[in-house]
């Protein structure tokens, strides 16, 4: 069976590269162990070919790692590899090589899956093919990376796995995300949200702040068009929201009460500010929706005095998890 061929945008932030990745294998029932490789897009046909890009490399070479060593290895039977788990591990530790640290040397890279069970580990990262003669079969999917520009931001990638982690958890209905900027947190969870018929709308006045970062947004916004910016660069990521260029609690009115399934709040970070954006959209929520936001931390200690003056009054728990991403259920 040829492996499909997915083509992925790639904005520099790799582990929401590897998140899209496990969420296109698994919408195709890929659920088996995996292996990823870098690999580059002209070795595209022969990878299709022969279910390897190191078709063509003849000869052998003594292994000179792990308990194999000394034994003749062909030179084309052995891929470097990582796990999920070591990617995630790798991306921790600035040092430590991953399949998706070698985009940063790969002009245009092509990202290969494979299953794992067609492999022997010789040692840490580097797999033989238990069989050689059946290369194609290990292959599972390609993935041809489209590079897209990196888009500014706030949003750190602890952050966005915390946030795609609240949308993955619903199926269907609508989400609001308040406060866009130019799109990074939206990147984190547009797709997925599509994936999972989650109709997302983005509520951004692109007007500036109440907060202490007032004049920073408005030097910003005269010198750049931010709106147009945040329109590019969800038009490269193929993420389509139904925008709402209004103030935060303008934008709430619109929808109807017990309408949404998820609101996440990014906005103004002063304590009236977010205490008026939660008042404004907890009406909206579903009974058990989720209701979040960003920048929970001592930073911004405004958000963190809303939330709790909020907290108290309603009688609900709040839950803070990685990047200060807080949330709580209507």
């Amino acid at each position: 069976m040829t492996p499909p061929v997915i083509p992925l945008p790639y904005i520099g932030r790799n582990l929401l590269f590897l998140e899209e990745v496990l969420d296109e294998l698994e919408a195709r029932g890929i659920d088996c162990p995996l292996l990823f490789r870098a690999s580059e897009a002209d070795k595209l046909a022969r990878l299709l070919e022969h279910g390897t890009d190191r078709a063509g490399y003849p000869g052998e070479r003594p292994w000179t790692d792990g308990p194999d060593q000394g034994r003749p290895i062909r030179h084309e039977d052995v891929i470097f590899a990582t796990t999920a788990d070591e990617i995630r591990r790798g991306e921790r530790e600035p040092e430590r090589s991953t399949s998706l640290k070698k985009f940063a040397v790969i002009a245009r890279p092509l990202f290969v899956a494979h299953d794992a069970r067609c492999f022997v580990k010789l040692c840490d990262r580097q797999y033989e093919y238990r069989d050689p003669a059946r290369k194609p079969a290990a292959l599972l999917a390609l993935f041809p990376v489209t590079r897209v520009e990196p888009i500014q931001g706030w949003f750190s990638e602890e952050a966005g796995l915390a946030y795609r982690a609240l949308v993955r958890s619903i199926r269907g209905g609508a989400m609001v995300e308040v406060g866009s900027w130019k799109g990074l947190s939206t990147a984190y969870v547009g797709r997925l949200a599509a994936r999972g018929g989650v109709v997302l709308h983005c509520v951004d006045a692109w007007e500036g702040s109440s907060d202490d970062y007032e004049a920073r947004y408005r030097a910003m916004l005269a010198a750049e068009d931010v709106p147009g910016v945040f329109k590019a660069n969800m038009e490269a990521l193929g993420i389509r929201p139904i925008v709402h260029r209004l103030a935060s609690t303008d934008a709430a009115a619109r929808f109807a009460e017990a309408s949404l399934d998820l609101v996440f709040l990014d906005a103004s970070h002063d304590a009236a500010a977010v205490l008026a954006d939660i008042e404004a959209w907890w009406p909206r929520l579903k009974p058990g929706a989720i209701l979040a936001g960003h920048d929970h931390n001592e930073e911004h200690a405004g958000v963190m005095e809303a939330v709790a003056r909020f907290a108290a009054r309603a009688g609900r728990a709040v839950e803070v998890g990685g990047g200060s991403v807080w949330w709580t259920r209507r």
